[in-house]
């Protein structure tokens, strides 16, 4: 009896697994399709790991299945999805003992759910193993290489457009500095401000044609980051070339405020020079010896500079001693008289001859005068007028006498007396040394060289001014291949 309930069991369920047949056959094609796929997918190593695997609600079988067909459906299904290694399934009265190795927990947690799902399946034991993976396992660095090329061909027609795009705006920039360099010359006469104008608006072109080109290449996250960190790297490109930026901003001042021009003679932290060139950098100057001295424009805003030749006009000045006992008018009026008659003294302001101070042993005489600086050389003209002065106080019998000395005698002074029969010998002789003495020339013992009165000497040049002739010859050994701001 027991045997007949068995085999006709055994009878209904071959029937209903041949009506089902069909069923069955397109369900198990189509997952096995659907795993086969998924197998021969190189790209799910590392990012599909992260997200939960889709299973099936119910994975049928038979409606009523045996344990080997249990165990050679989920068998299958493992070895189709490629992601088990070694794979075992054993059922025993509907409980499915899963062995082997998984290449992660996500498909190991997988296996276990398709195995519940599975029709007439009681319980899941998971007894897989999670693969580890190795210290050196540059698969998924292989896989985004992949996906990285897959990515540069899509991407490549877009990048073409983008190229052109850059190169369009590229023109366009150098055409439209050069524009706003010409329309800004019409009223602003500084190089350096044209050049600057002229960089501004060509690079804000440029920087539209790159967001363009960005944007059109589908990069737009990196066309937005291009446009909101030029901001955070000028900044930071501030702070690192701060000396070049203060220098660069200084020499825009400096074109601005023009505080001298070229072949001026200025003097600067202790520098004295003619202005040669003044660059982005610095300021160079020539000095009076021929060096170059080349000083930072943000040194040269901030310093006191002296320019002498601002004005045309040089106010000089020297000073002379006369004797107590000598007319202070007289000097006054000798000395005067040298420095109206020579033709380098400007008679507007007058040359004036006055009382400085009162010496130990002399009255000194302050003399100043104004003469043109672009025609004639201050030192040589100083030189010519003292001079002279010299000279009109000796013919006018004023001394000159040097500064007190204290002369001691240790041993006494030895007094000698003299036979009358010398006295008019000696006379003359006393006299001589008397007006040795207290600084009185005598009449018979000046002695005036004529070409102490000339107006110049061979020494002393023509007077005329040589700054010219020094920039020239330095002109000739100097590069002038950098752009002078001030010229």
């Amino acid at each position: 009896m027991h045997l007949q309930i068995n085999q006709s069991r055994f009878y209904g369920i071959v029937h209903l697994l041949l009506f089902l047949s069909l069923f069955a056959g397109i369900s198990s094609s189509a997952v096995f399709a659907n795993f086969q796929e998924s197998a021969d997918d190189d790209a799910v190593i590392v990012t599909e790991e992260e997200k939960e695997i889709d299973t099936p609600d119910k994975v049928e079988v038979n409606p009523v299945a045996i344990d080997e067909d249990i165990s050679g459906r989920l068998q299958r299904i493992y070895n189709a999805s490629g992601w088990f290694e070694s794979v075992e399934v054993e059922t025993d009265e509907g409980i499915v003992i899963l062995k082997g190795i998984a290449d992660s927990d996500p498909h190991r947690e997988w296996a276990e759910r398709v195995a519940q799902r599975t029709s007439d399946v009681v319980a899941v034991v998971n007894q897989l193993k999670v693969q580890g993976r190795p210290i050196w396992d540059i698969q998924p660095a292989i896989v985004q290489l992949k996906q990285l090329g897959r990515d540069f061909v899509h991407l490549l027609p877009l990048l073409i457009v983008g190229v052109m795009v850059i190169i369009l705006a590229y023109v366009i920039a150098k055409l439209t500095a050069r524009l706003s360099r010409r329309l800004t010359a019409r009223r602003i006469d500084s190089q350096l401000i044209q050049q600057v104008v002229g960089s501004i608006v060509g690079v804000l072109i440029m920087l539209i044609g790159i967001y363009i080109a960005l944007k059109v290449s589908g990069l737009s996250r990196l066309a937005v980051t291009v446009l909101g960190g030029t901001g955070l790297i000028g900044l930071a490109i501030g702070f690192a070339f701060r000396d070049i930026a203060e220098n660069y901003l200084a020499s825009v001042l400096i074109s601005l405020n023009r505080p001298f021009n070229v072949g001026d003679l200025i003097e600067l932290e202790g520098h004295e020079g003619f202005v040669r060139r003044v660059t982005t950098r610095g300021t160079l100057l020539l000095t009076v010896e021929g060096n170059h001295v080349q000083i930072p424009n943000s040194t040269v805003y901030k310093s006191i500079v002296i320019n002498y030749s601002s004005s045309p006009r040089i106010r000089k000045e020297f000073v002379i001693g006369i004797g107590y006992d000598d007319s202070v008018t007289k000097a006054q009026q000798a000395i005067l008289r040298v420095l109206t008659g020579h033709e380098t003294v400007l008679e507007d302001p007058a040359p004036l001859v006055l009382v400085e101070s009162l010496g130990a042993s002399t009255v000194n005489l302050n003399v100043s005068f104004w003469l043109d600086g672009e025609r004639f050389d201050a030192p040589s003209v100083c030189s010519a007028l003292m001079r002279q002065t010299k000279t009109a106080l000796t013919e006018a019998k004023i001394s000159m006498p040097d500064e007190a000395r204290e002369v001691v005698f240790p041993n006494g002074v030895p007094v000698v007396m003299v036979k009358e029969s010398h006295s008019k010998e000696s006379a003359a002789e006393l006299s001589q040394e008397e007006a040795t003495k207290t600084g009185k020339p005598d009449a018979a013992s000046l002695c005036i060289d004529e070409a102490d009165k000339a107006a110049s000497t061979d020494a002393e040049g023509d007077l005329r001014n040589t700054n010219e002739t020094i920039q020239r010859h330095a002109k000739e050994v100097e590069n002038d291949t950098e752009e002078n701001l001030i010229s």
